[in-house]
């Protein structure tokens, strides 16, 4: 059920799934609390992944408050089942929710710490490098963002040589060669050169997995906020308009912070048409989100 879930979450957002997250947790609670010995240990741990889970559906909603008291829930009971591998996922989801909020210093140090906490595989390491490179890009530590990077593909590519955990129930799978490089852009745009992220958002979002329709939203926002800071607002606005239709359908609040900063950025090149009309449809969703 948590895949079916997760799958539909990809594609068509959190809104109606938020919900039943929060709601399938607590019958797992309820039956962990009444049950003994290897049955409660288990659903411990089933009970984290759903927490996980919730965490990540309230982060889409703009709920962090939400989002961040899931994620304190499945870290203790992701310890209390003695699950290490989850304990470090969440640590690292930490990290990736200290990074959406700019704290560079905090994000690095957490994906450290997930890291270190337990073997991962190698799609779940990799995502750990991915925050330790996002957190030094913010810190704008050029070397070692670019050591990270270079060891979150180095782990992708291991898992894919491999397929060792193509599980449809590992959490990280969605950590392929596309979702590195989309964050080796969007650290190329935090450290001032805009130019190299456009090149490759460009090459990717052509072949961007069809079954990940929310990342791809964020990405086409990273490109518009590259284009803008390369000073092609034309462009900006027209992949603006292209991640902002996305979000009609996934309804991310990740992609509406990344637009509303597009926004924000355009506001000073309102001449070509293309700003205008982004700028326009991007004035009505976020009213629309506000009500």
């Amino acid at each position: 059920m948590l895949g079916v879930l997760a799958a539909s979450h990809n594609l068509f957002g959190p809104r109606q799934i938020h919900g039943a997250a929060c709601r399938e947790s607590a019958v797992i609670r309820r039956y962990r609390r009444e049950a003994l010995g290897g049955v409660k240990t288990g659903l411990l741990g089933v009970e984290a992944r759903w927490a996980e889970f919730a965490s990540w559906t309230a982060d889409n909603v703009g709920d962090r408050q939400a989002a961040a008291f899931w994620l304190d829930r499945a870290l203790t009971l992701a310890r209390r089942a003695g699950d290490g591998p989850l304990a470090a996922y969440v640590f690292m989801r930490q990290a990736q929710q200290a990074a959406d909020r700019l704290d560079g210093v905090r994000a690095a140090g957490l994906a450290e710490t997930a890291g270190a906490t337990a073997a991962l595989t190698d799609r779940d390491r990799a995502l750990c490098a991915i925050r330790q490179a996002q957190g030094h890009a913010l810190g704008a530590n050029r070397g070692a963002c670019a050591a990270a990077i270079k060891t979150a593909y180095r782990l992708v590519a291991c898992a894919d040589d491999t397929g060792v955990d193509e599980d449809p129930t590992t959490i990280g799978r969605h950590c392929g060669r596309p979702y590195v490089q989309a964050h080796e852009a969007y650290c190329q745009l935090r450290l001032g050169h805009p130019t190299g992220a456009v090149r490759i958002l460009e090459e990717i979002l052509v072949v961007w997995p069809a079954d990940y329709r929310q990342d791809e939203g964020l990405a086409r926002a990273w490109l518009a906020l590259s284009y803008a800071a390369a000073s092609r607002p034309a462009e900006a606005g027209v992949e603006g308009s292209r991640a902002l239709a996305l979000t009609a359908i996934t309804s991310s609040a990740r992609t509406m912070r990344a637009l509303g900063e597009l926004d924000a950025r355009l506001a000073i090149a309102s001449g070509p048409a293309e700003v205008r009309h982004f700028r326009a449809a991007f004035s009505i969703a976020a009213a629309a989100n506000r009500m």
